[in-house]
């Protein structure tokens, strides 16, 4: 979360000298992040770790329902070499990968020294070069790990009854609701409709996906700069895997396939390391309109009956602006787009 809520910092401290066996002096909130709240952790014997809390927050619950399985799966990554550079969690006193706090979740990371890649400017050449190696090592190390427990791809849009809910809630927005609210409702309530056909549309492609039933393997589904870091050395991090999956490899290659970028440079070193790639346009699609209706109704539920401050709404709104109505003209172009592309791959 980009605005920290308040925390009992002090029993904070005490609960993680208590869980890890180490001495904290001092926690650092980092606004980063959609999904709980983020601190850098200052030991007395001058080590850094990453601290995560949930938080209890709608994303936090999802998120914490997958917790154990994802942390297990990282903690495979690293340790068996496969993708070193990954965050990892350290084990309590009691060998767990978890601790909660006031009863919602809390995970300790090693920490990494570097810089986070960022949203600002689009990714490097040389960042999408090495998201081809390695997600290609990614997506081929499926049968090397113990997937047990890790969620397959259902083609679902779960989201769907909160978003139309939210529309309707935003009908009973007034002057006196905050300005926040006010804002989301001027900006989506005269758009609902559009919304609407964006959603049949996803069940269309929904339908396609389904028939298709491409084979799985082990999805990051996140893979934007703001999940990356430089580290000091040189290496590429990816973070944040709560997100991770079986699914079809497009779930991973959408975030880039619509660039001639990943034509050019990503795809081959992908395929150095996985193989030839069999893709589906219409695949594509369906995570295209899936991702951009599931941030939005994210968003839409936080600034509803979530957030606390006029800062987080604002960043909120912000958000719905610039990543999910600036992509509704985009969806079928790209779409067509990764069609003629797919003719002469």
């Amino acid at each position: 979360m980009k605005y920290e809520i308040y925390i009992d910092r002090e029993a904070l401290i005490k609960r993680i000298n208590q869980e890890y066996g180490i001495s904290i002096k001092e926690l650092t909130f980092i606004p980063a992040g959609e999904v709980g709240y983020c601190y850098i952790a200052d030991s007395n014997d001058n080590k850094r770790y990453f601290l995560k809390y949930f938080g209890d927050s709608r994303l936090a619950r999802i998120s914490a329902e997958r917790l154990d399985h994802y942390l297990f799966l990282t903690w495979q990554l690293h340790n068996k070499n496969i993708l070193p550079n990954v965050p990892y969690p350290i084990k309590n006193i009691s060998g767990s990968f978890r601790t909660d706090f006031e009863n919602q979740p809390l995970v300790m990371f090693n920490y990494i020294q570097g810089e986070v890649i960022g949203f600002e400017d689009p990714l490097s050449d040389i960042v999408i070069k090495e998201l081809g190696t390695i997600i290609g090592k990614l997506h081929k190390s499926t049968p090397e790990l113990d997937i047990q427990g890790i969620k397959a791809e259902d083609y679902g849009i779960p989201f769907e009854p909160e978003m139309l809910n939210g529309f309707k809630a935003m009908e009973s927005i007034t002057s006196g609701d905050s300005r926040g609210k006010q804002q989301l409702r001027d900006m989506l309530l005269p758009r609902r409709d559009e919304v609407i056909g964006y959603l049949k549309r996803l069940k269309e492609l929904q339908a396609i996906a389904r028939k298709i039933d491409k084979p799985k393997v082990l999805c990051h589904t996140d893979l934007h700069g703001g999940n990356m870091i430089r580290g000091n050395s040189g290496e590429l991090y990816i973070l944040d895997w709560e997100g991770a999956i079986l699914a079809p490899l497009e779930h991973d290659l959408f975030f880039i396939a619509w660039e001639d970028r990943f034509w050019e440079i990503f795809l081959p070193e992908y395929e150095q390391e996985f193989g030839p790639a069999k893709m589906n346009a219409d695949v594509f699609g369906f995570y295209y309109y899936r991702r951009n209706l599931e941030d939005l109704t994210d968003w839409i539920v936080r600034i509803l009956y979530e957030n606390t401050t006029d800062e987080q709404d604002s960043y909120d709104l912000n958000g719905i602006e610039e990543d999910c109505i600036s992509g509704w003209p985009y969806f079928e172009f790209t779409i067509g787009k990764i069609k003629t592309r797919l003719k002469y791959h």
